[in-house]
């Protein structure tokens, strides 16, 4: 006895083949799961891993270079502050500070200078000025006194000029730069804060003697 089959038409055979590729499609991706520990640095593209991928609290100190972080990398109070260094050495026990900018005497060696300036219009010859050279600090001793008038040689203890005053320890030097009507000024006294001079009129009219002057603590 023979069975007898219709033949498939040809909408059944496409539908059939259909089923077969999206069955063998679901087989496909049911099997191309990643195997453990296959991915690793080459496999990750630049920029790939962003911050919502990384696990919270995943990052721990063993995961992070030593002294790769800079302060920057932290917000603001987060870094303490250090342990206070060591006091400095204490001063010796009754030693006396440093001497203050006005010293009871002008040390050795240091220089002070000022400008002077005499004269005034003379009745006749013989007519007197005078000024005062102050010293801004008083001297241990009354120092040595040099009047160097225009046109003259200065000592050896007077070693600068008009244009810059100068006078070796112990010493004041007056440098005449210019003078009218005057033979040239003379010293009158001297002490510890200052000294004055003088200065005569050769004949009546104005008469001046201006300059320089600079004295050094022994």
């Amino acid at each position: 006895m023979h069975r007898f089959f219709p033949r498939p038409s040809a909408a059944m055979v496409v539908a059939c083949v259909a089923l077969l590729v999206a069955l063998g499609g679901t087989s496909v991706a049911a099997v191309s799961q990643l195997a453990r520990n296959s991915v690793g640095t080459p496999q990750l593209r630049n920029n790939a891993v962003t911050t919502p991928k990384i696990r919270n609290n995943a990052i721990t100190t063993l995961k992070v270079r030593n002294r790769s972080l800079r302060a920057i990398d932290f917000a603001a109070g987060q870094i303490p502050q250090g342990p206070p260094g060591p006091q400095g050495a204490a001063g010796a026990a009754g030693a006396a500070g440093p001497a203050g900018p006005f010293p009871d005497a002008l040390p050795a060696g240091e220089t002070i200078r000022g400008a002077f300036n005499m004269g005034g219009t003379a009745a006749a010859a013989g007519h007197l000025a005078n000024t005062s050279v102050s010293f801004a600090y008083a001297l241990a001793a009354a120092p040595a006194i040099h009047f160097i008038r225009q046109g003259t040689a200065a000592p050896a203890q007077c070693p600068g000029n008009a244009t810059f005053p100068e006078a070796a320890n112990g010493n004041l030097c007056i440098y005449e730069a210019q003078r009218t009507n005057t033979a040239g000024g003379q010293v009158n006294e001297v002490n510890r804060s200052g000294a004055t001079i003088f200065v005569f009129a050769t004949a009546a009219g104005g008469f001046f003697s201006f300059g320089t002057w600079a004295v050094t603590g022994a």
